[in-house]
């Protein structure tokens, strides 16, 4: 199947992209990620321009469409009157701050807390919406050699893994005390979040390569597997390291059940012993059991932030305080680290729930599902699918970072979310979904 040639420059300046965020520090500082966000949209916009035969699902759209508009509707003008009915927090905070400054009172306000915050959140939603769209649609495009869309993923994955190994490596050398690895990324929970999503697809692309008879390439993705998966044990991150035994705990079954090793429902078993056993280093066993002194930001304190935004949800359920508003709807019941900026709830469903309300959350809930239906039904009810492994893989990628997100905030991370998104655009292709029956190829 011939691909248009601006497809192939789009597929190009995306990888560029991914890769450059990564580099930069994960694209957490706007001064490297703000032209990265134009690269990758640019380079989403190049795959969907040429015609395309891709079969269009309702649904799917009408979620991410509601979605982009709910956070839109955030920074659009709104009649005073009625922010003051649906969001009271917002007016009379308005209110304070006319009396404060002596401003004449305003006849429209926005519905976020903090408008400058949500425009510069919408510079990572945003792209992100445009590479899911992408990836849905390179996909398609590719659906006879679907792996290649994911290539990117696992070797900016695997590229940082072997810079945490490394580094880990030195540190071990140089005696002393050993600190994380974090690869180019600033927190090793979020370069952890990175590798535990490229790990699942290292391992299922292990074994398409076996059924292929494609020895050299199975016995590569294996090495970048273990690579992957060394990056995530010397990253320390005990919810990294969960999360992606618990990938590897539900992928590994699935690819060996239809191989006829009905043994395999004791893989799990086996597997979290093994691996928990002989993997960890000494300090990241150090960290499961003792809470080092100078951890920044540790359980006590998660959970310390966590109690603080229950009632900041309360205050306003519906609407939230608008996207990238987390820290400053928290002043008013702020009491962990007081002196300290907390912008960050280290959870993402919470996050997300307190900055986009019940509407909010139940919007990003449906396109979630959604997303995840695709593969989950593949993986689990056609073993004969013709991108079956994928489907494991992909499914595994997004349960792991699905995990992780329960204590830390891997999806406000611009290089993680861009990964997320992509993977998800995959997940949502109808490329994925092609089963052979009978020699023909047709939908599952």
């Amino acid at each position: 199947m011939k691909v248009p040639a601006l497809i192939w420059v789009g597929f190009a300046l995306m990888a560029v992209s991914l890769a450059s965020a990564a580099l930069f520090t994960g694209g957490v500082y706007p001064t490297s990620w703000e032209w990265i966000a134009v690269a990758a949209s640019a380079g989403s916009l190049l795959t969907l321009i040429p015609p395309s035969t891709c079969p269009r699902e309702k649904m799917g759209s009408i979620l991410i469409l509601c979605l982009a508009g709910w956070i839109l509707l955030f920074i659009v003008p709104l009649p005073a009157g009625l922010v003051a009915e649906v969001f009271p927090s917002r007016w009379h905070a308005a209110q304070a701050a006319d009396q404060i400054t002596g401003r004449r009172a305003v006849n429209w306000l926005g519905l976020s807390l903090a408008p400058a915050a949500t425009w510069e959140r919408l510079l990572d939603v945003l792209p992100c919406l445009a590479v899911l769209a992408a990836g849905r649609e390179m996909g398609w495009r590719w659906r006879d050699r679907i792996w290649l869309p994911a290539i990117p993923v696992i070797v900016v994955a695997v590229s940082e893994s072997i810079l945490g190994l490394v580094q880990f490596g030195m540190m071990r050398a140089a005696g002393g005390d050993v600190a994380s690895a974090t690869g180019t990324y600033v927190n090793r929970n979020h370069f952890a979040g990175l590798l535990e999503m490229a790990f699942p697809l290292a391992v299922a692309g292990a074994f398409a390569a076996w059924k292929r008879r494609a020895v050299w390439q199975s016995t590569g993705l294996l090495v970048a597997a273990g690579c992957l998966l060394g990056g995530v044990v010397v990253s320390l991150s005990r919810m990294g390291f969960a999360a992606t035994i618990a990938a590897a705990v539900v992928v590994t079954p699935i690819l060996l059940w239809p191989k006829g090793f009905r043994w395999s429902v004791l893989v799990p078993v086996v597997a979290v012993a093994g691996l928990i056993v002989l993997l960890p280093t000494k300090e990241l066993k150090q960290r499961f059991f003792y809470m080092a002194a100078n951890e920044e930001v540790n359980t006590d304190i998660r959970v310390a932030i966590w109690r603080d935004t229950v009632p900041m949800i309360a205050a306003h359920p519906w609407t939230g305080t608008g996207l990238g508003a987390y820290e400053r709807g928290l002043y008013a019941f702020k009491t962990a680290k007081p002196t300290n900026t907390v912008d960050f709830a280290h959870n993402d469903y919470l996050q997300i729930l307190a900055e986009l309300g019940i509407v909010g959350i139940a919007l990003a809930a449906g396109l979630a599902v959604w997303i995840l239906r695709g593969p989950l039904r593949i993986a689990l009810r056609h073993p004969g699918a013709r991108n079956w492994e994928l489907a494991v893989g992909l499914s595994g990628s997004l349960l792991a970072i699905g995990i992780h997100s329960l204590t830390d905030f891997n999806l406000y991370i611009p290089a993680n979310a861009m990964v997320l998104a992509w993977l998800a655009g995959l997940a949502m292709s109808p490329g994925l979904w092609e089963t052979a029956n009978r020699g023909e190829l047709t939908c599952v």
